[in-house]
């Protein structure tokens, strides 16, 4: 368990969630294609953007909701600014956000092994 929990902090941190040591992104939103230390692959079928892109958003609509309730409660007299605020907050929040679940989705598929799958996936269309 204490493994996991350092393979999910290390991809949040934009680290390789196997060995800690390589880094996952190259720039802000650009990943490199694989660990220069340890050799593990990072892009596979394309399902480690779609989960990313899942955490990410839903963490987004959960704060969304959450500063909706307030814009209504504490700035009802000016929905539309407030809500205009609010638009532009949660934009800037997916657009940072993005990088650190797509970490936090590859030390997902680092701990439950399916970053293992898609390396041995290609062997059995041969």
């Amino acid at each position: 368990m204490i493994e996991g929990l350092r393979a999910f902090w290390r991809g949040l941190l934009g680290r390789c969630p196997h060995c800690g040591h390589g880094r996952i992104f190259r720039t802000f939103y650009t990943m490199v294609e694989g660990c220069a230390q340890c050799g593990r692959r990072y892009e596979g079928t394309g399902d480690q953007s779609t989960g990313a892109m899942g955490i990410s958003l839903t963490l987004t609509l959960v704060f969304g909701f959450i500063g909706g309730v307030l814009v209504v409660v504490y700035l009802g007299d000016q929905l539309p600014l407030g809500m205009t605020i609010l638009l532009v907050a949660l934009s800037v929040f997916q657009a940072i956000m993005y990088r650190f679940s797509r970490g936090l989705w590859i030390g997902l598929l680092c701990v439950t092994g399916a970053m293992n799958e898609d390396e041995h996936r290609d062997e059995f269309y041969l």
